[in-house]
């Protein structure tokens, strides 16, 4: 793994691009000099999900009124993980990160022991069992303490639906006839993004695990040799699906981006837009009046699973261990911003639910999906693709939507799946 990390080109995104993310300040070397002398402890925090920016920025505020003599500066930065893996490469990794604990590079951190075992911190104790136990390491200790819960399924703008009389169905067969129907009327029943690699990825993935859930059993068996994508039909079955809804998608799917495909859905276009939670604020932010609700996915048999996984993390530098006025004061930080009273800042703020017990998550616009989920339950996602095996589907996953090459895609997704295995090894 060492060697891998090393092995990055340096001319990526160098530490000094860091910019200051929504309402930090950005701080002179004359700032910081004043800082040291005035006792200050300073904690670098490298924020990857520039989303949540101003819900992190919250907490931030709220701990620093308790804690004059700490900064928290969140930085945050475009291509954060391509910055985090230059800086890895050169032993300079931030104080504190944030991260996905499934995503390849968080894993490689982990094995290659840059970063710091939180499993005994107090503050671990504020955090559902489940979700420690779903973002558990090899070696069974946690190097990341989730912050927030994020799960997919399908927006839809709820004052068209009421006033053409509809409701969401729950069996795919439903959801494509009622595209018809809007289609018939000259209008767009979905909006996709798919300009984004990492959108048309979750696309695939939010279709094939309303029937396969939390993956654990098939990610486990495909490892061992004995299944693959080609001989799991849910995942052909995704494909087809995912292909079929072209149809009833805006024309330029492959040139629209993300961001102004939130602007485009918040503001009228369309009348469903398949993605996960993390999208809600974007949508408000878009157009604070839009009237928008979230529910689970249609499957075939009516009976879709409904999942949730951790969305991102805290995690910190190995080796501030060794500096025990920052350590002290992240453990301060964490220590507040892992309690029920700095998680529910973020929460009302990202409209995500919470890893911390105690936290309320009360988000009108997720109401269907929580009804949904009371009803029937929901299983806790926290299977691990081999490391670099997202990055590459998503380099090529685009490509099945332009030749529509189903079984010559699936095998190219098994082949670099064992290659992931192979090389993790």
């Amino acid at each position: 793994m060492k060697k891998k990390i090393l092995a990055v080109t340096l001319c990526l995104a160098m530490a000094s691009t860091f910019v200051v993310g929504c309402g930090q300040k950005n701080e002179t070397d004359s700032g910081k000099s004043e800082e040291k002398s005035s006792g200050k402890v300073e904690i670098e925090f490298v924020q990857v999900k520039r989303e949540a920016a101003e819900s992190y920025t919250k907490v931030i505020e709220a701990f620093e009124k308790e804690n004059p003599d700490i900064v928290i500066k969140q930085n945050v930065v475009p291509d954060a993980q391509e910055v985090l893996m230059t800086r890895a490469s050169s032993d300079s990794l931030p104080d504190m990160m944030n991260h996905w604990p499934t995503d390849a590079q968080f894993v490689q951190f982990e094995d290659e022991g840059l970063l710091l075992d939180l499993s005994e911190k107090d503050y671990m104790k504020n955090i559902d069992s489940k979700y420690l136990d779903a973002v558990k390491a090899k070696d069974g200790k946690n190097y990341i303490a989730p912050y927030n819960v994020n799960f997919m399924g399908v927006y839809y703008n709820k004052d068209k639906f009421e006033e053409a009389g509809y409701t969401m169905p729950t069996k795919w067969d439903e959801l494509i006839a009622l595209a018809e129907e809007i289609k018939a009327k000259g209008e767009t029943p979905f909006i996709l993004p798919n300009k984004d690699s990492w959108t048309v990825s979750n696309l695939w993935s939010n279709i094939e695990a309303r029937d396969l859930g939390s993956h654990e059993d098939e990610f486990e068996k495909m490892k061992a040799g004995e299944e693959s994508f080609e001989t799991i039909p849910e995942y052909k079955s995704g494909v087809e699906k995912m292909i079929q809804l072209l149809d009833y998608a805006n024309e330029d799917s492959l040139a629209l981006g993300y961001d102004q495909a939130i602007n485009d859905f918040a503001n009228g276009e369309g009348w469903m837009f398949l993605q996960g939670s993390w999208t809600l604020p974007s949508f408000l932010s878009a157009n604070p009046d839009f009237n928008v609700e979230f529910t689970i996915l249609p499957n075939d048999n009516g009976k879709p699973i409904a999942t949730q996984a951790v969305d991102t993390g805290f995690c910190v530098n190995a080796k501030v261990a060794d500096e025990p006025e920052k350590m002290e004061a992240i453990d301060k930080f964490l220590s507040f911003a892992l309690s029920a009273e700095g998680a529910q800042i973020y929460t009302d703020n990202d409209k995500s639910p919470s890893c911390v017990t105690g936290v309320k998550a009360e988000v009108p616009q997720f109401q269907p999906f929580f009804d949904y989920v009371e009803a029937n339950g929901f299983e806790a996602d926290g299977a691990y693709p081999p490391t670099g095996f997202e990055d590459t589907k998503r380099g090529k996953i685009q490509n099945v939507l332009l030749d529509k090459d189903v079984d010559a895609f699936l095998k190219e997704m098994t082949n670099d799946w064992n290659q992931a295995v192979e090389d993790s090894k």
